[in-house]
């Protein structure tokens, strides 16, 4: 593709400005093979997304009833983990309190394997949530 046609694509494709300007500077610059990459992987993109986009209409959504349900899950997902991950852990250390008679008497290993779930919780709600804004799911 020689440079008039690649610079034709990045002005009617690329939206984003800074994006179109780095991408000229590459023209420019006679980078077209990365340019070139970078333009496919736009387009790709934006097959995906218009083929989600296409999908929820075809299931019967609207547009707007598919952001309102976008927003629902992304509220929803760190919410989910929060409520569970506190039912869990407020479980187990009422276990402790009960088996060893007080907060004063429970092992520090038995906290410290709390603290960690609360990591692993805290890290899955922050996965849910990426690949909510990632539109992945």
């Amino acid at each position: 593709m020689d440079d008039r046609e690649l610079i034709r694509r990045i002005v009617e494709e690329v939206k984003d400005e800074k994006l179109r300007e780095e991408l000229l500077r590459r023209v420019a610059k006679g980078e077209g093979g990365s340019v070139e990459k970078i333009l496919r992987r736009i387009e790709h993109r934006l097959k995906a997304q218009d083929s989600l986009a296409k999908q929820e209409i075809m299931h019967g959504r609207t547009e707007k009833i598919a952001k309102i349900e976008w927003w629902g899950e992304l509220i929803a997902a760190p919410l989910y983990y929060l409520v569970w991950g506190s039912f869990f852990s407020g479980g187990i250390l009422l276990l402790a309190y009960l088996i060893f008679g007080g907060f004063a008497k429970i092992p520090k290993l038995t906290l410290f394997l709390l603290g960690i779930l609360w990591l692993l919780t805290i890290a899955n709600a922050a996965v849910e949530t990426y690949f909510l804004l990632e539109g992945k799911k």
